[in-house]
């Protein structure tokens, strides 16, 4: 464990050997760390389900040239130099929990005051972190998983039993593309364990909402033509966390588009969203809801626009 006077190397360490001790992780999808000046803070970045690090690398670009000290973490399991690993099977909510709080910890232990930020299920994380985790300064959840868009949370508690039957069964994100879905730094399929992994955690954080969370200020960034997630469910959360007490602001995003990965270069999307998303970390907490238009995107030629969404 890091003690009280920790410094960036100690993370450094930290981090590398908790990558060497995962055999079949790539080095490209191991977990990064960026040195900022001191006294500007620590941004711990989380990723999705069966994405990898380099899913926030712009993200992380943007704010280490802030000056900010950058975090990005490979969740457990994730980051195997084989896309078709089956590492994913047996992952559990409390495996993630504890992961994260040790590294949150470390980085603490630094004396930086510390941003947890995620994306669907690392979103989903931040939040528990947010409610149940060692104090940090500030959590922003990016389109968090707290539910499946269309399924009432109320329907959770039977969702989560189905899923248990069959925890190993995988699933193709892309049931077309299935294994030549890009990008190459994610996992094309996910086991219905995962998902359940995942639904666990975001019961435990809206089931405690009506006690005041530990983080002093909480961002939930949710695009209004989300396609995965349940916007209400966190929206929810929201009212009920505010009605505790807690810090809260709503950033509603305009115009993007239907989509669910705003955080992924590769996708059209992201790019568009990537200076809001940056701002909304960078800037200083304020509780109060915010509507951010996304500009049209604009292509000059039919190669621009040939990307597609999965």
């Amino acid at each position: 464990m890091v003690g009280a006077a920790a410094s960036f190397d100690d993370v450094l360490a930290y981090l590398r050997a908790r990558d060497d001790a995962e055999p079949g992780v790539a080095e490209g999808m191991r977990s990064r760390f960026h040195a900022g000046k001191r006294g500007r803070g620590a941004t711990i970045l989380l990723h999705g389900l069966t994405a990898s690090p380099p899913a926030w690398r712009a993200v992380a670009d943007e704010l280490s040239a802030r000056g900010r000290t950058v975090v990005v973490v490979r969740l457990p399991r994730h980051g195997h130099a084989d896309r078709m690993t089956t590492a994913l099977r047996g992952i559990t909510a409390r495996e993630l929990i504890d992961d994260l709080t040790a590294i949150v910890r470390v980085v603490a232990a630094t004396g930086e005051a510390v941003t947890v930020v995620g994306h669907s299920l690392g979103a989903t994380l931040a939040l528990e972190a947010a409610s149940h985790g060692p104090a940090v300064a500030r959590v922003v959840a990016v389109a968090p998983f707290l539910g499946i868009a269309g399924v009432p949370h109320e329907l959770h508690p039977l969702l989560r039993r189905a899923l248990a039957l069959v925890p190993n069964r995988f699933l193709w994100w892309d049931p077309i593309a299935r294994e030549r879905l890009e990008p190459q730094h994610g996992y094309p399929r996910y086991p219905l364990g995962a998902l359940l992994a995942g639904l666990t955690i975001a019961d435990r954080v809206r089931d405690d909402a009506h006690r005041p969370p530990h983080a002093g200020a909480i961002d939930l960034v949710l695009n209004e033509n989300e396609t995965s997630v349940n916007n209400r469910t966190a929206l929810r959360l929201a009212e009920d966390w505010r009605a505790a007490g807690a810090s809260i602001a709503v950033h509603r995003l305009r115009d993007l588009g239907w989509s669910h990965d705003i955080i992924e270069q590769l996708r059209p999307q992201a790019g568009r969203a990537l200076a809001t998303l940056v701002e909304i970390i960078a800037e200083t907490h304020a509780p109060a809801d915010r509507e951010h238009r996304i500009a049209a995107p604009r292509f000059t030629d039919a190669s621009e626009s040939g990307m597609t969404e999965s």
